[in-house]
């Protein structure tokens, strides 16, 4: 008879990124269904919808084996704002729908929304700006799962962090849809787990914007120079 338990350790999920090549250009926008209004303004497809949904989908069951095991108590699954609302309720979805299919346990949740700013045009700021949870005392004692759209540099990610932990809870993990493999600096921080690891180039959709645009590209773009150009904010304005 087969080893069962070997079988299934052979076939554990992964929480490491799946990496993009940087020799990877992306799929020609023309095999895609695009808004018109997006199309002059796009390089390449990197990663199509269906693809994000199928490691998302992967991610959500990999988050449940590992924490549902750990934490008897109520998870709190925290969202950041703006970019992180699509994975984290497709994420949160396909973690519920873990809980339906397993019968020896279950993974309670609650959830929780926050914003935080650090980005101006296609660059991180030095300066980091978080919005919601008006209460951060709630988090004591508790289990949080941080779920994020994209770690850049890592700066960002390490200063919530840091900060959360003053509040003592009792585990934080934090989940990524993207990392990016920056050229000309390593990211500081690395996620416990993550989707994909993309090339250092300036990605959009799926609720990842550039100045509040192509959030409602349903495909991760790369966008070319000239649109980065056409939609760039000036003065003293800030984005997140």
């Amino acid at each position: 008879m087969a080893d069962m338990s070997k079988r299934s350790d052979d076939h554990r999920i992964e929480s490491n990124p799946l990496v993009i090549e940087d020799s990877f250009e992306g799929y020609p926008l023309n095999y895609f269904n695009l808004p018109l209004h997006y199309r002059d303004d796009l390089k390449s497809v990197l990663i199509p919808y269906g693809l994000v949904q199928d490691r998302i989908e992967a991610l959500a069951s990999r988050i449940f084996s590992d924490l549902h095991i750990h934490i008897p108590e109520q998870l709190i699954c925290m969202c950041v704002l703006k970019g992180g609302y699509r994975f984290f309720s497709d994420l949160v979805s396909k973690i519920q729908n873990e809980n339906r299919l397993r019968n020896d346990r279950s993974l309670p949740m609650s959830l929780e929304f926050i914003r935080v700013r650090s980005y101006v045009n296609d660059h991180s700021s030095d300066q980091l700006e978080i919005m919601g949870l008006s209460d951060l005392n709630v988090l004591n004692n508790k289990h949080i799962l941080i779920i994020e759209d994209i770690i850049d540099t890592g700066v960002t990610m390490a200063a919530l962090k840091t900060e959360l932990e003053k509040f003592q809870p009792k585990t934080v993990h934090v989940v990524s849809l993207f990392t990016k493999r920056r050229k000309d600096k390593k990211c500081i921080f690395k996620p416990d787990y993550s989707g994909f690891e993309v090339p250092d180039h300036f990605i959009v959709g799926y609720a990842l914007d550039y100045n509040e645009y192509f959030r409602d590209l349903e495909h991760i773009c790369v966008m070319k120079e000239s649109g980065i150009a056409k939609y760039r904010v000036t003065g003293d304005d800030h984005v997140e």
